[in-house]
């Protein structure tokens, strides 16, 4: 499958390019990888660990995965990867995510991702009173569901046309619920070049005050920090590791005299990327 987006808008030149991303087609997902990419080969995959072992295998030559909503939080599957995983992050997209109502209001049910049921709970009171809420895995699985089947779904618009589904209507999103994913492709290598964001994986001593001594270094330099979550370390219970997205690249001489300080206070500690970050 070849991206749609062109050449020309995206910002890797990507004709000759294999590229794997979280499918299914006319997902929010396949849409960024359209943005980066281009007219790369695009190749669905069914989960996010997928896209990493292909792109590990070297059956593609980047993965586009979701790694953070702005309302739902971190992708804990993306991260948990990103950990075990030595490939890099090479870019990113952040992108606003609309949703729309599609499909045929008298069927009785609707379809959509969780999430997105939740989001659109006010709206299909309205449209379809008492219709039977229907979970799917994504949001283009939702619009095949209701093609195939009958009945609404919650979708990009994208999906609803690709479908032949009319939209019914569209989610405006309310002051402070504005949605926004960020997608990461990753790879081989990072672009630290004019990077604007690097993003670290760490493990701190579980001791009193380690993650305050661990942070001290990008305080004192002057580093500011975009992101800071932690996830279960999967080799010890009930122990952390936290991941860290901060502004700049790992070639600017305080990012990198902080990350080197902070290394030598971690019990271990990986620059997953330093990279460019489009926004939609």
């Amino acid at each position: 499958m070849r991206g749609h987006a062109g050449g020309a808008g995206a910002i890797v030149p990507g004709a000759r390019l294999r590229v794997a991303f979280l499918g299914p087609e006319n997902s929010f997902t396949h849409e960024a990888a359209e943005s980066l990419f281009g007219d790369a080969e695009l190749v669905p995959a069914d989960t996010i660990t997928r896209v990493f072992r292909m792109v590990e295998g070297l059956e593609v030559d980047y993965g586009v995965v979701p790694v953070e909503n702005s309302l739902e939080g971190p992708v804990g599957e993306t991260l948990d990867n990103l950990a075990r995983s030595m490939l890099h992050i090479a870019y990113a997209v952040e992108m606003k995510i609309t949703l729309v109502v599609a499909g045929d209001p008298s069927a009785g049910r609707v379809y959509g991702h969780p999430h997105a049921l939740g989001e659109a709970g006010h709206v299909l009171e309205e449209v379809a009173p008492g219709a039977e809420r229907v979970a799917t895995a994504s949001t283009s699985a939702a619009a095949a569901e209701a093609a195939r089947s009958g009945g609404l779904c919650v979708c990009s618009r994208r999906a609803a046309e690709a479908h032949g589904l009319p939209v019914v209507r569209v989610l405006e999103p309310g002051v402070g619920n504005m949605n926004y994913t960020r997608f990461i492709a990753v790879g081989w290598r990072d672009n630290p070049r004019g990077a604007e964001r690097t993003s670290l994986v760490a493990a701190m001593p579980d001791t009193p005050g380690a993650l305050y001594h661990w942070l001290e270094p990008f305080a004192r330099r002057g580093v500011n920090l975009k992101m800071i979550y932690s996830r279960p370390s999967p080799s010890k219970p009930w122990n952390y590791i936290f991941y860290v997205d901060l502004e700049g690249s790992r070639l600017d001489e305080r990012v990198a005299a902080a990350v080197e300080e902070a290394a030598r206070r971690s019990l271990f500690l990986r620059v997953l990327g330093s990279y460019p970050v489009r926004r939609l």
